[in-house]
């Protein structure tokens, strides 16, 4: 089990650092990535820069997830760390899902995310505890 555990980690810190450095390298792709789910357009300059930053955001996570996988002193704090971030983002995007009007409301795709989001989280918090 905690072979797996460890697959799991080091492939979706690995996952998360080439999509980062995709993203840093051409917001266009990033924002068009079904991974990422934003679907947007850029129309400036400043929106590439935003989606630039995101994706730095993102690379570095990896790095931390592979550090944390890779690193027996420190694994439990940032498992933890990444595993309420994780939640944390599954959560958020569950609230769009409220039949409200200003929310996005139930579609398929969106639910899938959410759940791997949760089983992502689950999987840094079991990682975290053993």
């Amino acid at each position: 089990m905690k072979f797996l555990i460890n697959i799991f980690c080091y492939a979706l810190g690995l996952m998360w650092f080439i999509l980062g450095l995709v993203g840093v390298y051409d917001p266009t792709i990033f924002a068009k990535n079904d991974i990422v789910s934003l679907n947007v357009v850029i129309q400036s300059e400043a929106g590439a820069s935003e989606i630039r930053a995101l994706a730095g955001m993102f690379s570095f996570m990896g790095i931390g997830i592979l550090l944390a996988a890779h690193q027996p002193n420190s694994r439990k704090q940032w498992f933890n760390v990444f595993s309420l971030l994780m939640l944390g983002l599954a959560i958020g995007r569950s609230v769009g899902f409220l039949p409200l009007p200003n929310f996005e409301g139930f579609e398929e795709k969106r639910v899938i995310y959410a759940g791997i989001e949760y089983l992502m989280a689950l999987i840094f918090y079991i990682r975290a505890k053993i």
